[in-house]
C-alpha cells in the first residue's frame, strides 16, 4: 500500500487539460421550503470590506443531497469538506475532512480516521455524520424526497455491503458503514474496489450534522456545513443572490474576503453580461465569448490554474468525453475495419476550430486527460487520415462505376443537446472518404433508449465521469455485464472483463493503472466506440482579482482567493 493515494500525473498534461465538472441534471430537484435552518450566523459576519462577486446560473438545489448543475456545485462546495479531495495540480488523491486512510489487502475494508473538525452550527463533525448522509443519499426519509426527489448520487453507494437491503427498505441501516467511535468510519463493501477512496470525494458524500432532524425543509435552504464558508442568510426562492462568510473555526479559515456573493442568474451569458458590465468580479463564460488567446491553456507554461490581475480566462476542460457508439453486434458497424475507417476520417482539429472555437480539446482516447493514467494519443484510430481510411474502404466497400460505394449509414442524437453543427461536420467528413450517413435527431429519451434496446447504427454519446479513476470510464462501457446499460457497443470480451475485474482489487494505484491501460489498449484495437472530443468551460475574473485558484473540475477554491486593495 506504498503508493496509494499519490500517483502523480505529468504537472504539463494537468494543465492543458484540466477538468470542468458539469454535473448531470437530477430529476425532481428542488428547493427546500420552510424554516430558515437552525444557524444563526448574523453576529458571526465580518465586516464585508472585501466582498468576492461571483456569478453562476441558479442553482436548484444547494443542499448535498440534491446537487443538480455546476451553480450548486459550486456553492456547496464551499460549504462542505467530504471525506477525500483529488489535487488537479499534484495529480494526487488527498485526504480531506479524513486526516488518514487505510486500505485493507482485499480492497474491501476501508477505515477513514477523521480530522478535528466542526459543523458551522459549532457540533464536532463524527463518523456518524457520514453514515447519517450517506443513508440519506440512499433511501431519503419522506420530507426530503418530497422537496428534493431521489438523488442520483445513490450510484456511488452502490458497492458498499448492505447497499440493497437498506435501498429497499428490508434493513434498517446500510450495514457496510460502521462507526466504532467518533473519528473513525470503517466502509466494507460487497465486492473489491480500490477506488473506493475516490468515490467519497464526492461532494454529496459530505457530512451532515444531527440537527437536520429538527428541520429537513430548513436545512435545504440553509444547510450547515463543515467546510471554510457558512451562509448568511437562508436561500429562498426569490433570492437574487447567496450570500457566504468565512467559517473561523475552519482549520483552512478564508484569510483573503470577508464575503461571497454568488449572483444568481437565469442563464450563463447573463451572468457574463453582468460581469461585462462591471456588476460582478467572477463569470462563467460562454464558449462563443471565449477569446481564442484563452487556448492557450493548452501550451502555457503556467502550470497553476487560476485567475490573476492578469490572467483574466481560466479555461478547464470537463470530465467528459463525446464519442461515437457503434452497434457492434448488427451488420454493418460488426466489421472492425468499417469501425476504423470512421475513426480516421473525422478531423477532430478541424471540428474543435470550426465547430468550439478552439476551447474544446480533440480526443485521442476515451478517458479525459485530468483522469490518472490518461495518456496522449492512445487510440491508434483516432488519427485523422482520411487517405487511410480511404484505402481501408477500398478493401470493404470498392467503389462502383460511378465512383460511390455501397455503405449507408444512420448517425442517431440528440435534437436538444446542442451538438447539430458537430453532427453535421461528421457526415460531412465521413462523406469525403465515400460513407453515406444520414443525421437522425430524436429526444433525449428517446435516444437512450434506443441505445439501450440496441435499436440505432451510429449513436452520438456524452459520457461523464463522476470520479477520477479508468474504471469510471472503462468499466461502465466496455465490461460485458453491462451490455444495454451503458455498455451501448454491445462489446463482450472476456479478456478485458477478466482484466477489469483483476483492477478492482489491485491495491497498489500504479499496478491497476497499468492493467487499465491494458484494458483500453484492447478495446482500442477494437474500437466499439469512436470518442472525438473532450468538453471543456471558461471562467472570466476582473483585475480586482489577485488571485482565485479553481480546481480542474471548475469549483473556485474561494478560501484561497485574493483581492486587490
Amino acid at each position: 500500500m506504498s503508493d496509494r493515494f499519490s500517483m502523480p500525473m505529468d504537472r504539463r498534461t494537468l494543465l492543458r487539460a484540466s477538468l470542468m465538472l458539469a454535473a448531470a441534471p437530477l430529476a425532481g430537484c428542488v428547493q427546500g421550503e420552510g424554516d430558515t435552518g437552525s444557524t444563526d450566523v448574523g453576529s458571526m459576519e465580518a465586516e464585508a470590506d472585501r466582498v468576492l462577486t461571483f456569478g453562476i446560473v441558479t442553482p436548484t438545489c444547494i443542499d448535498p443531497y440534491g446537487i443538480c448543475e455546476p451553480g450548486g456545485l459550486q456553492v456547496a462546495s464551499q460549504l462542505f469538506d467530504p471525506l477525500m479531495r483529488f489535487d488537479y495540480e499534484l495529480g494526487v488523491l488527498s485526504c480531506c475532512a479524513a486526516e488518514r486512510v487505510e486500505a485493507a489487502d482485499d480492497s474491501r475494508t476501508f477505515t477513514f480516521t477523521l480530522r478535528d473538525a466542526c459543523f458551522h452550527d459549532g457540533a464536532p463533525v463524527r463518523a456518524v455524520d457520514f453514515k447519517r448522509a450517506w443513508e440519506r443519499v440512499v433511501r431519503p426519509d419522506e420530507d426530503t424526497e418530497s422537496l428534493m426527489g431521489p438523488s442520483r448520487a445513490a450510484f456511488l453507494l452502490s458497492l458498499v455491503e448492505g447497499y440493497a437491503d437498506f435501498r429497499d427498505g428490508s434493513a434498517s441501516e446500510l450495514a457496510g458503514v460502521a462507526c466504532p467511535d467518533d473519528r473513525t468510519l470503517v466502509v466494507s463493501l460487497a465486492a473489491p474496489y480500490a477506488d473506493f477512496p475516490a468515490v467519497v470525494a464526492d461532494c454529496r458524500l459530505a457530512p451532515i450534522p444531527a440537527a437536520i432532524s429538527d428541520n429537513p425543509a430548513g436545512f435545504a435552504r440553509m444547510p450547515i456545513g463543515n467546510g471554510p464558508f457558512m451562509l448568511a442568510e437562508a436561500f429562498g426562492e426569490q433570492a437574487a443572490s447567496i450570500e457566504l462568510v468565512p467559517f473561523t473555526e475552519h482549520a483552512d479559515a478564508p484569510l483573503g474576503v470577508d464575503r461571497v456573493s454568488f449572483a444568481l442568474h437565469d442563464r450563463i451569458i447573463d451572468a457574463y453580461r453582468a460581469f461585462e458590465a462591471g456588476d460582478i468580479m467572477v463569470a462563467p463564460c460562454p464558449v462563443e465569448n471565449v477569446d481564442a488567446n484563452a487556448a492557450d491553456w493548452k501550451t502555457t507554461d503556467d502550470e497553476r490554474l487560476e485567475l490573476t490581475a492578469r490572467r483574466h480566462t481560466v479555461l478547464a476542460s470537463e470530465p467528459l468525453v463525446s464519442y461515437l457508439v457503434c452497434n457492434t453486434s448488427a451488420k454493418p458497424l460488426d466489421k472492425p475495419g468499417l469501425r476504423y475507417a470512421i475513426s480516421m476520417a473525422i478531423d477532430r482539429e478541424a471540428l474543435v476550430r470550426s465547430v468550439f472555437r478552439d476551447v474544446r480539446m480533440p480526443a485521442g482516447g476515451i478517458v479525459p486527460p485530468m483522469v490518472p493514467g490518461y495518456r496522449d494519443d492512445s487510440w491508434p484510430y483516432a488519427d485523422y487520415d482520411p487517405q487511410a481510411a480511404s484505402e481501408l474502404l477500398d478493401t470493404l466497400y470498392p467503389r462502383d462505376a460511378d465512383g460511390e460505394r455501397d455503405i449507408q449509414l444512420t448517425l442517431t442524437y440528440c435534437a436538444d443537446g446542442g451538438q447539430h453543427n458537430a453532427v453535421e461536420a461528421i457526415v460531412t467528413d465521413l462523406a469525403a472518404v465515400g460513407i453515406t450517413c444520414t443525421p437522425e435527431a430524436v429526444g433525449f429519451d428517446d435516444l437512450h433508449q434506443r441505445l439501450a434496446e440496441g435499436d440505432f447504427q451510429l449513436g452520438r454519446v456524452d459520457r461523464t465521469i463522476d470520479f477520477m479513476s479508468m474504471d469510471n470510464v472503462l468499466y461502465p462501457l466496455f465490461h460485458s455485464s453491462n451490455i444495454g446499460v451503458s455498455n451501448y457497443a454491445r462489446y463482450a470480451d472476456d479478456q478485458v472483463d477478466e482484466l477489469l475485474e483483476e483492477a478492482r482489487s489491485q491495491d497498489r494505484d500504479s499496478e491497476r493503472i497499468e492493467i487499465l491501460q491494458r484494458v483500453e489498449d484492447i478495446v482500442a484495437g477494437d474500437c466499439p466506440v469512436i470518442p472525438y472530443l473532450f468538453g471543456a468551460r471558461a471562467h472570466v475574473g476582473a483585475r480586482t482579482v489577485e488571485r482565485l485558484p479553481f480546481d480542474a473540475t471548475g469549483v473556485a477554491r474561494i478560501a484561497k482567493a485574493e483581492l486587490a486593495e
